[in-house]
């Protein structure tokens, strides 16, 4: 029965080892988790189930990795003719997490440190070795209050601890090999990213953004279609001026933003693709070139993001031939996350990421 159970863990841990794909908010608070254990003891214990506690204290290193270290304690009843046993000990473990989504973000965790063991049974003989853990596990965040959240978490490992001393005062003991399970909290310090206000304040006064309009035509670079347009000289209302028209100087349109982890046009973005296929297909733009160019925010993996950014490139072009722009106008690029235009940090600057850009360009 044990060696089953020990198959199916191994089986689920390789199974969800399997990469998953990206995710939403990187929260760099330190939290803290208490959980509550359960090990499935190695048969040479000849004892019951393992029943104890961690608790660990984590800080978020960067958008894939958290380190956390981590105490633990661990009792063993004995069955008739076994022993009794306690492990306790500390280690630090570095979690790989291949989503960052509060709603379920699951991680590959490795640990290493040491493992003080004593087994009544044998005189109390007691060990003290290095022991080294990996396996899966999970947070689920839940928001509390108008600020703050907790999380709960599951946490599934295969555990190796060496016995030498034991061994000695016990013949026919080996080291050990045991999966643990281990459920419980976490509990982030601090408010959850994005909670209150959203603007914020110097001693207490409210602050605006600077805005950048780098060719001081009046326009915001962000809603400038026609960048570089000579000082002082009069603009449309979209930083264009008569000659630069004429030209058929770059036009850019609005970019089509995208909700999290789709390619899928959303109302917002068709009224743009809509309005820009009106353009290109008429006056001087009719002979340019369309540039499409799909990007991502950054999370999630590299190539993970290359192949949305492209989705996402394809879908404003179909949509723009569906409108009557000729295919052949039409290029498509996919940068993924390599060129945000806001701070990937914030919510609002990765939903500003999550873009494809329309652009005229002169024919080569």
């Amino acid at each position: 029965m044990k060696n089953t159970t020990r198959a199916a863990i191994a089986a689920t841990l390789v199974g969800l080892a399997l990469p998953l794909h990206a995710e939403e908010v990187l929260d760099k608070r330190p939290y803290l988790s208490p959980m509550f254990a359960y090990t499935f003891e190695d048969a040479d214990r000849a004892s019951d189930a393992g029943l104890g506690f961690a608790i660990s204290g984590g800080k978020v290193l960067n958008k894939y990795w958290n380190t956390e270290l981590v105490g633990f304690w661990q009792r063993y009843d004995n069955t008739p003719g076994g022993s009794d046993w306690t492990d306790f000990g500390a280690k630090i473990d570095g979690l790989f997490f291949y989503s960052r989504n509060r709603a379920f973000s699951p991680y590959f965790g490795v640990g290493a440190g040491v493992q003080h063991t004593t087994l009544k049974g044998a005189g109390g003989a007691s060990d003290t070795e290095p022991m080294v853990d990996a396996g899966l596990g999970f947070f689920k965040y839940f928001n509390v209050g108008s600020s703050h959240d907790l999380a709960i978490r599951a946490d599934l490992r295969y555990r190796w601890a060496g016995l030498d001393n034991i061994k000695t005062a016990a013949p026919g003991t080996d080291d050990l090999a045991e999966p643990v399970l281990k459920v419980g909290l976490v509990v982030p310090f601090g408010p959850r990213p994005g909670a209150g206000s959203s603007t914020s304040a110097t001693d207490g006064k409210p602050t605006t953004a600077k805005i950048l309009d780098s060719d001081g035509d009046g326009i915001a670079d962000a809603n400038d279609r026609c960048p570089g347009s000579a000082k002082g000289a009069p603009v449309d209302a979209y930083g264009c001026t008569k000659e630069q028209l004429a030209a058929g100087s770059e036009r850019q349109f609005d970019d089509v933003l995208f909700d999290f982890d789709k390619s899928d046009l959303t109302p917002a973005g068709i009224a743009i693709l809509d309005n820009a296929a009106s353009v290109v297909n008429s006056g001087e733009y009719k002979s340019l070139l369309i540039n499409v160019s799909g990007h991502t925010d950054w999370i999630g993996s590299e190539g993970y993001n290359q192949a949305l950014s492209e989705r996402r490139a394809n879908a404003a072009k179909t949509y723009l031939i569906k409108q009557g722009v000729d295919a052949s106008r039409i290029r498509t690029f996919a940068f993924g996350e390599t060129t945000p235009v806001a701070d990937n940090e914030s919510a609002e600057g990765r939903a500003k990421n999550r873009r494809a850009e329309v652009r005229t360009t002169a024919g080569e």
